[in-house]
């Protein structure tokens, strides 16, 4: 009897943690990597170390830009800002550069 009683306890303690973690998500709009994001250019290129381009997904709505500084320093632009649009559009249309 003891047993049953342990059992229920615990899992409903399974489904409260669960259930909270689920009304988190949904409430939230999902886990996405930027909180803020700015339509501006903050840094150089030399500063540049990676940029990552994240899609729309199941866990965050958004399309993230992430650049990665080689200071350590994360900045997320904003991909509806006419100037952080018209840079990429200026990387897509340039021609790739190869060294000898």
């Amino acid at each position: 009897r003891r047993m049953v009683y342990k059992l229920i306890v615990a899992l409903a303690v399974v489904a409260l943690t669960y259930f909270s973690v689920f009304a988190e998500l949904t409430m939230n709009g999902g886990r996405c990597s930027c909180l803020r994001t700015t339509d501006k250019i903050v840094f150089g290129p030399n500063q540049l170390k990676t940029i990552e381009i994240l899609p729309a997904s199941a866990s965050c709505e958004n399309v993230e830009i992430i650049v990665n500084l080689k200071s350590g320093r994360q900045i997320c632009l904003d991909p509806n800002a006419s100037q952080i649009r018209n840079i990429f559009q200026q990387l897509i249309n340039s021609p790739l550069e190869t060294s000898n």
